[in-house]
């Protein structure tokens, strides 16, 4: 934090002016992001898990409150919009909003059933017994995420899609690429992204009866088709023009192989739990004036072999759709970036560890998503400045900084010194000189 607010002003600029009357409100935002950063406790465990003089180096210069530390939090959220948009205009400044933007969403779970975001739906976490909220995130190639947008927990992609389009219009110049899966594409969103004058690029849903169409056609142009090779995978691939509108036909023999051994492994398993389900079924039983009838079930056994229902001819193929007219495999590495943006959520909820959300307050449920937001991208950022740095993974990294300490010791008849300790290779990596501001200076005058 104080390596980006030294380069940046960063938090001065985001900020300034929205605390009020509230002394330390940024000092009380950078212990709400330096929590993120570091054991990610609740809110109410912060005055006990970090000391006094952790408290001081983030610019607290008196005792505060739980209370306080909530409303810092709920004025986050009440602010959110004016904090996105100063935020967009930071990236501006600073030139680091990316043309090509990675849109992806996500959710995660809320800990309660009084939230006002919080509603029952697809649970990316595997938990459909909780309700959900979900989120969506724009980052660009360059690894700087540009907006985050939160809806209730059954709200669709498709639909959410929307109110991203609405934020990311703010930050992005013209003719800006945005890049998604397909479940946020529809032709309305389509539409709607070149109205606001961007490009897109999208995976077309895998529905049979369309796919197969595009496979025909695929194999009546084979003798034009663009052959390349990308991660020791081979593609072929065949353009196709649909009004304004290129379709990128891709078949990879590699994807194919491994579609085919997944689906009779699927196949297979089912058929063994099917066998298991006949051997432990009872025998029914139906009533009548002659007693009880049991009904026997009868296996008809075939001297044919039975037929994988889960193999449908489109293995190994898939269709890019893009307003953009360019080389087949320019465009298929612009679709595998696409890993930034999981990346990214990833972090959030496993490093950062964004869920469970315990808050049932709409304002700070807002905020803590802005706060864990902001620490991804400190991370980011930071990874940017620091050239070489040898940690891509969020937990990896927090190990890292919690090793890293500062012991203040207090003699009984002398002055108060620190020590500065664990700065490993991957410390001095990512801060470089930096991390000595933090060193006693006097210790040598001393002794």
């Amino acid at each position: 934090m104080d390596k980006v607010e030294k380069e940046f002003g960063l938090f001065t600029k985001i900020f300034d002016g929205i605390g009020g009357n509230m002394k330390n409100f940024i000092p009380l935002v950078k212990v709400h992001v330096n929590n993120r950063l570091t054991h990610s406790v609740a809110i109410h465990q912060i005055l006990e898990t970090y000391p006094i003089e952790a408290m001081k180096k983030l610019g607290i210069k008196e005792k505060t409150s739980e209370r306080t530390l909530y409303r810092v939090l709920e004025r986050i959220g009440k602010f959110f919009p004016v904090l996105l948009e100063r935020y967009q205009q930071f990236l501006k400044e600073s030139g680091l909003a990316d043309n090509r933007q990675i849109i992806d969403f996500s959710s995660t779970y809320l800990e309660g059933e009084k939230a006002e975001f919080a509603s029952y739906g697809y649970s990316r976490d595997k938990r459909p017994d909780k309700m959900q909220i979900n989120f969506g995130i724009a980052t660009g190639i360059n690894g700087i995420p540009t907006a985050i947008t939160i809806q209730r927990g059954n709200v669709q992609d498709k639909k959410h899609m929307k109110q991203m389009l609405k934020v990311i219009s703010k930050v992005l110049p013209e003719n800006s690429l945005l890049i998604f899966d397909a479940g946020a594409n529809t032709k309305k969103n389509k539409h709607d992204i070149r109205g606001i004058k961007h490009h897109y690029l999208t995976l077309k849903p895998k529905k049979v009866r369309k796919y197969k169409k595009y496979i025909q056609f695929f194999r009546k142009n084979f003798g034009s088709v663009e052959e390349f090779e990308m991660n020791e995978r081979h593609y072929y691939c065949i353009k196709k023009r649909e009004g304004d509108e290129i379709l990128y036909i891709f078949f990879c023999p590699e994807l194919y192989e491994d579609q085919i051994k997944a689906k009779e492994r699927k196949f297979e398993r089912e058929k063994e739990r099917g066998n298991k389900i006949l051997k432990k079924r009872k025998k029914e039983k139906i009533p009548s004036d002659k007693g009880w009838v049991e009904l026997v079930p009868y296996l008809q056994k075939t001297i044919l072999n039975l037929e994988n229902p889960y193999i449908t001819g489109i293995e190994g193929f898939f269709i890019l759709e893009s307003s953009v007219d360019a080389e087949a495999e320019k465009i298929l590495k612009l679709y595998k970036e696409r890993d930034k943006a999981e990346k990214f959520i990833r972090n959030l909820k496993e490093g950062i560890e964004l869920h469970p959300i315990r808050h049932w307050n709409k304002w700070c449920i807002i905020g803590i998503f802005f706060i864990c937001f902001l620490a991804n991208f400190l991370i980011n950022l930071t990874e940017i400045l620091s050239e070489n740095s040898p940690v891509k993974n969020v937990k990896v990294l927090k190990k890292s900084l919690i090793n890293l300490s500062m012991t203040v010791v207090y003699p009984p008849n002398g002055f108060r010194f620190h020590i500065l300790s664990n700065v490993t290779p991957k410390i001095l990596a990512i801060f470089g000189d930096f991390i000595r501001r933090y060193e006693d200076k006097s210790l040598n005058l001393r002794w």
